[in-house]
């Protein structure tokens, strides 16, 4: 048994704390819950040397998900729970589910998880989230463009658009370093060979110009791209450079983003020590890092987040006043009582926050 039946676990907490019994569960069977998601590692599989695949096999109070969505995974680093989110790669409906990790430079649970989680482990699941979504009523043709580990939610509306419609007519446009970088190379090859209307184009920034998104490369390899409804996700360089072509063409509308990257800044600019206040905390403190949320943690405080890179938004909170920068989009907010995200939010001025 895996949890618990859904009348029992309602009886159960009108007189017993959920939060005590899942701690005693734990100790028994921990994929034993009362209400909470939780999942155990079936297997993990080396993609590439940063990005792993692991598979889950979630208890019953996990829910479904539709094809480009994420995952939030939280586990317990040092005594605190931390959140992060991640591509889900796995077709909806399996029993098994599969997210893909990329180790980040400094990641404390992407690390983790490289290094530590192991077969047999189990993990917790959140909450499911993302627009990154094809329409319920498929096009006729799709374009699809991946840059880095911008391929895992791309490789799950692949999946899904070719087991809804087998001879779908699909070009994928796949963005990498070296061949060594490519995840999901040979399933991809694989569904190529069952699909004829399956289109692949792997470029490699290691073999010069030719591994770079142009509109000449772009044009080269699917001519008939103003007709096709696209999909792109990955770093901040190809989402812009793709975006401008789109544009120029008048087509924009056709062209659906999701980022993975930030804006970066110029290196050797030094950071301004903007005052930020979070206004229900009651806490003020001087900006020391590139984001709101940084800057946050570094003054000691805790406010409420995920994945880190503003897919999530659960660190979403209104901007009382100031200006602000979104480092995803480089988009100005100096509006007051706006929403934004932290985690994505460079200050401009002084900043305060109802947190």
């Amino acid at each position: 048994m895996s949890s618990l039946n859904p009348t029992v676990s309602r009886v159960i907490g009108k007189f017993v704390k959920e939060d005590w019994l899942d701690f005693v569960f734990a100790h028994v069977n921990p994929m034993l819950t009362v209400n909470r998601s939780v999942a155990k590692v079936v297997s993990i599989v080396e993609e590439t040397s940063d990005i792993k695949r692991f598979v889950l096999r979630p208890n019953q109070h996990w829910s479904s998900f539709k094809a480009g969505q994420f995952v939030s995974v939280k586990v317990m680093l040092d005594g605190v729970y931390v959140e992060r989110c991640y591509s889900l790669v796995s077709a909806p409906g399996d029993p098994l589910i599969e997210i893909a990790v990329k180790r980040q430079p400094h990641g404390k649970v992407s690390g983790w998880m490289h290094d530590t989680l192991s077969v047999g482990d189990v993990v917790e699941l959140g909450d499911v989230g993302g627009e990154f979504l094809l329409p319920s009523e498929l096009p006729e043709k799709l374009l699809l463009i991946a840059g880095g580990s911008g391929v895992t939610p791309i490789y799950s509306l692949l999946v899904q658009a070719l087991s809804e419609r087998a001879a779908m007519d699909v070009v994928v446009m796949y963005y990498a370093n070296a061949a060594a970088d490519l995840a999901f190379a040979q399933e991809m090859r694989e569904l190529a060979v069952k699909h004829p209307g399956l289109r692949l184009q792997f470029a490699l920034a290691s073999d010069g110009d030719a591994g770079f998104f142009s509109q000449e490369q772009l044009t080269a390899v699917c001519a008939d791209f103003t007709g096709r409804s696209t999909y792109i996700c990955g770093p901040a360089g190809l989402m812009k450079a793709a975006t401008s072509v789109w544009k120029e063409n008048g087509i924009e509308v056709r062209l659906t983003k999701e980022v993975f990257g930030f804006i970066t800044a110029d290196p050797d600019a030094a950071i301004s020590e903007m005052p930020i206040t979070l206004q229900r905390s009651q806490q003020e403190f001087l900006n020391s890092k590139s984001t709101l949320l940084e800057s946050a943690e570094a003054a000691g405080a805790r406010p409420a987040h995920g994945c880190r890179t503003g897919v999530c938004k659960t660190c979403s909170c209104t901007k009382v006043s100031g200006v602000v920068r979104d480092l995803l989009t480089g988009a100005i907010d100096d509006q007051p009582n706006t929403q934004i995200r932290i985690c994505i939010s460079e200050p401009l001025s002084a900043v305060t926050l109802d947190i």
